[in-house]
């Protein structure tokens, strides 16, 4: 005999963990995901389907078929971008506001014939913002907003510098092992010099980028981490003291300042400096452990990395490339933090179709320009639009398998209400997942859930495709539950009738076609469970 019936609700957060048992995630962590794929943890709260994105220019930037975009920068309102020649096989700097590109470099002046990243500081010491550029093949290079100049004056031992920074109104240099550090707002040759307070130091292994936090700068290598600061004690300026000597950043480009913390790709996943620095190197973990696997296929499948920061959303993102890899394959994580400091507060996912060899992002204005570029040519500008420069954004979001209290019952689910908060009008739909897919389990077909009929209240129109005009307001069908607030768009609830039984339950959200970003907040399951026998 039945039980009456009950209703278990789920609030959605926590993000992708995969480190549990199925029981033990559907039991403790209900709100978490077993895969999350071009949806974000939101720190309004939810899983919400990611932006899109778009051609800055809807021209190429000049170069090589499959040349690669190595580097780009935004500098004076404009994107620069590096990329290959076609008829010299060189590297040349590229700057366009959004249409045509035009070159920067000049015949004298070009980036070495290869696949280096190109990596820009920006930085003014004399009331002129400039870009100092290297290219992990040539000497450095800067560039004033109108002459493009290669430092040919400078020792044989600058030749081949491949990381570039600013810190105290020093220019920092990185090449292989040696960090070379230039005299106090000096760009010049001589301003490279000894005598005017200029000085190098050699780690024990290749540098692979620094970071400016609390006004102190980090050396990474790939082994190690140091800290540097201003000391007038010392004969080289600065005070060098080990931070860790038995782990470092392994692949360069993905070390970014989120929340309050530095963020890196260990060894063994994504750390973060602040924990480093609290702990020192004995016993630290890794903050991605519960994504270990995902990390662990995801540095192992590509050979290049890039990172940047979505700094209105408190995000992180890494991106893999490799040249065999399809573009909608392409992986990606994302990490979102929810609280100023430490790695149990962030909640991670996967990106697919975002293929990205180099990156760029920066906040300016109130405004954040977030820019990637691969083999394609084209520059794009991330978080904008409803696809992927036109093509559909698969996404897909699967809870855990949900206990709903005692995984030996069995229960009969009976209705689905699943809390949505739409930018506009979209389309996906659910499917009931029962018993871990077992074959000889009924499991029923997916249901359709959307907002793309027009729902009317009183004879006025309800804002669910964008902005409520008037007052407020509530609008209800057989399916759709929606509020609206004036200034807000409409937040519905998708009542569904389902079918089917089993001992644990999945539901599993997936996004169609190329609508607009939607946040899943929660769900309540209307259900009975069966007697225990």
């Amino acid at each position: 005999m039945a039980d009456g019936w009950q209703t278990y609700p789920v609030e959605f957060s926590g993000g992708l963990i995969t480190n549990l048992s199925p029981v033990q995630q559907g039991a403790n962590l209900p709100g978490s995901a077993r895969q999350l794929r071009n949806f974000e943890p939101s720190v309004e709260g939810g899983y919400r389907r990611i932006n899109g994105y778009t051609k800055y220019s809807t021209t190429q930037v000049s170069g090589a078929t499959d040349a690669l975009i190595r580097g780009i920068t935004y500098y004076e309102d404009e994107v620069y971008a590096a990329r290959n020649n076609d008829s010299t096989g060189n590297g040349e700097l590229y700057k366009s506001s959004g249409g045509a590109w035009t070159r920067v470099s000049t015949d004298t002046y070009r980036f070495g014939a290869n696949n280096n990243k190109v990596r820009f500081a920006k930085y003014n010491f004399d009331g002129t913002n400039k870009l100092f550029v290297v290219d992990g093949t040539n000497k450095p290079f800067k560039y004033d907003g109108s002459t493009f100049e290669e430092m040919t004056g400078l020792p044989s031992d600058f030749t081949g510098c491949n990381h570039v920074g600013v810190y105290k109104n020093t220019l920092i240099l990185a090449n292989g092992q040696t960090f070379i550090f230039s005299a106090f707002q000096t760009d010049t040759v001589d301003g490279f010099s000894a005598a005017l307070g200029a000085g190098s130091k050699r780690f024990e292994s290749p540098i692979t980028g620094f970071a400016v936090f609390r006004d102190v700068l980090y050396i990474f290598t790939e082994t190690s981490i140091h800290s540097a600061v201003e000391s007038t004690e010392e004969v080289t300026r600065f005070r060098f003291e080990p931070i860790s000597a038995d782990l470092g950043c392994v692949e360069p480009d993905t070390i970014q300042e989120v929340g309050g913390d530095v963020m890196f790709l260990g060894p063994d996943g994504l750390r973060m400096l602040s924990g480093t620095d609290r702990i020192g190197d004995i016993g630290l973990g890794a903050v991605s452990k519960t994504i270990q696997n995902e990390v662990t296929d995801f540095v192992d499948r590509n050979t290049a990395f890039s990172s940047l920061v979505l700094r209105k959303k408190s995000q992180y993102r890494i991106f893999g490339w490799r040249s065999a890899e399809a573009e909608f394959n392409s992986p990606g994580i994302i990490g979102t933090q929810f609280a100023s400091q430490g790695g149990e507060n962030i909640a991670w996912a996967e990106t697919r179709g975002i293929k990205a060899f180099s990156t760029y992002s920066e906040y300016s204005s109130s405004e954040e320009f977030i820019f990637f570029g691969n083999e394609s040519g084209y520059v794009y500008r991330l978080e904008q639009g409803n696809t992927f420069d036109g093509g559909d954004i698969p996404a897909s979001f699967f809870t855990p398998y949900l206990t709903i209290q005692d995984p030996t019952i069995r229960k009969t689910l009976y209705t689905i209400h699943t809390y949505i908060d739409p930018d506009g009008s979209f389309n996906a739909q659910v499917a009931l997942d029962y018993d871990f897919g077992a074959s000889n389990v009924i499991q029923p077909d997916p249901i359709s859930l959307s907002n793309t009929v027009d729902l009317v209240d009183n004879g006025l129109p309800i804002g669910i495709y964008g902005v409520a005009e008037y007052g407020s307001g509530t609008v209800q069908d057989e399916d759709i539950t929606g509020t609206h607030v004036y200034g807000d768009a409409v937040r519905v609830s998708l009542r569904k009738q389902v079918t089917g039984s089993g001992f644990v339950v999945s539901l599993e959200y997936t996004s169609l076609g190329n609508t607009q970003p939607f946040t899943i907040d929660s769900v309540a399951i209307e259900l009975a469970a069966a007697s225990r026998r």
